[in-house]
């Protein structure tokens, strides 16, 4: 069967759990913007919305209907809709328990997610066709950080949060559409994403990751650009993440002393950046870091003084060990 086929000629029944009803009437409806939000007097909706990339179509999404409070609670559903700008009419709308974060596709096709009613980790990724079929339906056990579609409908992305059991936890979950099936789930290997964007033609799926950059996976969950991110991350201008990839670059078992060096660099240049009201133990941890690399560099003096520097004002920073084994080194070479 075909992509238009399967959206549009299928006569299988609509999902019934969305609760979803489509417009009937050809009658123009009026929609006002402010910002982040949409309101449709008419049918006494407002609330956030997204748009396609062709301006076309427009998904809008609300916590919970009006006079009702948002956020964690047991009952009252959350309501969205979605219009077309050319048209100007409600194509479609439909109830979910606490629905969130929408996006649509040129074609009509639109993603949400669902954050369920009670104040569990759990949530449910769904992908609908503009006519209320459900293409994609993924529970998780794990909270909703963000997702999205591909401009033209090929493809949807969904990240969870950190869930303390492990289950669903921190993972990046690819979908294909036109398969209606899950193309991968991967541990994320970057902080959080921002937003996504999709290489439809290469089926490669891109995180946008706020002040560093964007990074790609392929349609099998390897996080093409590994060593794109970390250099990203050592030359950002944040210190924490800067330390950050320099601790675990040099916590690899295949460190090479090119890496080394670049983390040495990067550890050095971190201290500039960190301010003097800034919280004081951020400067042993660059210090535990600088002496970390210059020990992987046999700078034995170098490394010794870096972390001697560290403990001075972190005496818990937990180097104290490596100090005192590099001062009995020395002391051995001199003899």
């Amino acid at each position: 069967m075909g992509l238009l086929d399967f959206l549009f000629k299928s006569k299988k029944k609509l999902n019934t759990e969305a609760a979803q009803v489509r417009q009937s009437s050809t009658s123009q409806t009026i929609v006002s913007f402010s910002g982040d939000f949409m309101e449709i007097k008419s049918i006494g909706f407002s609330g956030l919305f997204n748009k396609s990339k062709s301006g076309e179509w427009i998904i809008g999404w609300r916590d919970s209907v009006e006079q009702h409070r948002q956020g964690n609670r047991e009952r009252v559903h959350g309501r969205y809709v979605l219009y077309n700008a050319i048209q100007k009419r409600i194509t479609l709308q439909g109830k979910l328990e606490r629905p969130n974060s929408g996006s649509v596709a040129n074609n009509g096709c639109f993603s949400i997610e669902d954050s369920h009613f009670g104040g569990g980790l759990s949530g449910t990724f769904y992908v609908f066709t503009p006519a209320g079929k459900e293409l994609i339906k993924k529970r998780l056990n794990a909270n909703i950080h963000n997702s999205g579609i591909s401009n033209e409908g090929r493809f949807a992305i969904c990240e969870t949060l950190f869930n303390p059991k492990n289950v669903d936890s921190h993972q990046l979950i690819a979908f294909s559409i036109e398969q209606g099936n899950e193309l991968f789930s991967v541990p994320t290997k970057t902080e959080l994403a921002s937003s996504y964007e999709f290489i439809e033609n290469t089926a490669h799926f891109v995180v946008n990751i706020k002040n560093i950059g964007k990074f790609r996976y392929d349609s099998q969950g390897s996080f093409i650009d590994a060593e794109k991110y970390d250099a990203a991350q050592l030359n950002c201008n944040q210190y924490i993440k800067v330390l950050g990839a320099a601790e675990k670059m040099l916590n690899e078992p295949s460190l090479s002393q090119g890496q080394a060096k670049a983390a040495l660099a990067a550890s050095i240049r971190a201290r500039s950046l960190i301010k003097d009201n800034d919280h004081q133990s951020w400067k042993a941890v660059a210090l535990k870091i600088q002496g970390m690399a210059h020990e992987n560099l046999g700078n034995i003096n170098e490394a010794l003084s870096a972390y001697d520097d560290a403990l001075k004002i972190n005496p818990k920073i937990g180097i104290k060990r490596k100090a005192d084994a590099l001062r009995k080194k020395l002391k051995r070479t001199r003899l």
